[in-house]
């Protein structure tokens, strides 16, 4: 069958297995990623899990079916016509699965039941080497409970409840949990109360969900017996207060956070913006080096160092720096930015040219690069004010008429100037009030 295809695995009635093969595509197809491959991955993995219940079920009914036959033989009640003869009485029927079944789960409410899944699910939060395994959460969501129809919106509300008192879990388990819970599609009619209500789930589910989702929880493995909870509130404050420019939360929280834990990648890259922005360039480098002797293959590495070595006036370094990082994130806006400036500072116009191409690409309304191509230089150094076939034919004239083109030059000059205003600088304003208009027009309108 497809499904199987899809979860690449043999057809089977093995539940765990079916889990293994979902959590393994999983990685592969992740909901904000590729959409459409995680919509085929889910709907095979419950078919899967659907088709496995079903053949267990039948199973067990099968087997209770021939124990009953079984017993008949053996209480000598095997020919049928004597079972009719002996009457209602002495009528056996075949038992029912239920008289097997474990009776507790049957007498337990369904308060009960959702209890004891919250209890789960707070065993897992609390072990970070839990927390952070998407395969233990991925056997949270196919507990039995999942399955009740009549409990689905009881769990969904207690879930989001619990998710908006510990937020402290990675990327793909929020991509995970929000596959299962769909809060973007239930709160799509009213996003604004859904983010004053949960506002903790609103950031990590709605809101930028790779900005407050981009710090790592691999590292707290080693991070031995401390009070990881602070750690991941410490951290998580220090990032949303340099979002927002609020430097004297960001430096209290990047001290408390140190204090736990000094050693967690994610945290040095924090502390490096935080002294990038202050301009105190040594301490944002020794972060840097810090950070780079934990995790010295980490991409993001050379693009923070880049950014320092410019506003240290660094540019050779820079360069090198940032082609390195964008080798590996071709797409990267801020990165092609920052070379297309590092190329017009160190004299390369053709390499900030095409740099800039590069960018309004990924971005046509890139204000900075229509206005630099535009210009034909860059705003930090102007655009050329003479080009060099005009410098050049004063001197090529025939001498008697170079005083004479000598005394035309400034007239040509200011006419240049003058058609420039006309044609290109106007071009420029027209894009610049145009992007300032589109979006004018659809704040109102939205």
């Amino acid at each position: 069958m497809q499904i199987w295809k899809i979860l690449d695995i043999e057809s089977t009635n093995e539940l765990s297995v079916i889990k293994k093969a979902y959590a393994r595509k999983l990685k592969q197809h992740h909901p904000e990623d590729d959409p459409e491959g995680y919509q085929r991955l889910r709907e095979a993995y419950d078919q899967a899990v659907r088709a496995a219940k079903r053949k267990l079920t039948l199973d067990s009914s099968h087997d209770l079916t021939e124990e009953a036959a079984v017993k008949r033989v053996e209480s000598g009640q095997s020919d049928t016509g004597q079972d009719e003869q002996e009457g209602d009485a002495n009528l056996v029927v075949a038992p029912s699965r239920m008289l097997f079944a474990d009776p507790a789960p049957m007498i337990r409410t369904a308060e009960q039941r959702l209890s004891e899944f919250m209890e789960k699910v707070t065993v897992v939060y609390r072990d970070i080497a839990q927390r952070i395994d998407i395969d233990s959460w991925l056997k949270l969501l196919n507990d039995d409970i999942m399955w009740d129809v009549k409990l689905q919106r009881e769990v969904y509300k207690r879930m989001t409840v619990f998710l908006e008192r510990h937020p402290y879990l990675p990327r793909d388990v929020w991509q995970l949990l929000e596959s299962s819970f769909c809060w973007k599609e239930r709160a799509q009619d009213d996003r604004e109360s859904f983010s004053r209500q949960f506002p903790n789930v609103f950031l990590h589910a709605f809101a930028e969900p790779y900005y407050a989702t981009s710090l790592r929880f691999t590292f707290l493995a080693n991070a031995g017996d401390i009070d990881c909870e602070a750690f991941l509130a410490y951290r998580l404050g220090a990032l949303l207060a340099l979002k927002h420019h609020h430097m004297e939360q960001a430096e209290e929280m990047l001290n408390r956070a140190y204090e736990l834990f000094p050693d967690d990648p994610d945290l040095l890259r924090l502390q490096a913006e935080y002294f990038l922005r202050l301009g105190t360039l040594s301490r944002a480098l020794a972060a840097i080096d810090r950070w780079m002797a934990l995790t010295p293959d980490d991409p993001e590495l050379y693009w923070y160092r880049a950014r320092i070595y410019v506003k240290s006036n660094r540019l050779t370094e820079a360069i090198q720096d940032v082609t390195y990082f964008l080798s590996l994130n071709p797409g990267h806006p801020g990165a092609l930015s920052l070379a297309a400036k590092c190329y017009t500072k160190l004299g390369d116009p053709a390499s900030a040219h095409d740099t800039y191409l590069r960018l309004l690409e990924l971005q046509p309304d890139d204000i900075e690069a229509l206005v630099c191509l535009a210009e034909g230089g860059h705003p930090e150094t102007g655009p050329t004010s003479l080009t060099a076939s005009s410098a050049a034919s004063v001197d090529q004239l025939p001498a008697q008429d170079t005083e004479r083109a000598g005394s035309r030059l400034p007239e040509e000059h200011a006419r240049a100037n003058k058609s420039s205003f006309f044609s290109i600088k106007n071009l420029t304003l027209i894009l610049v009030l145009g992007w300032f208009f589109l979006n004018l027009i659809r704040m109102l309108f939205r």
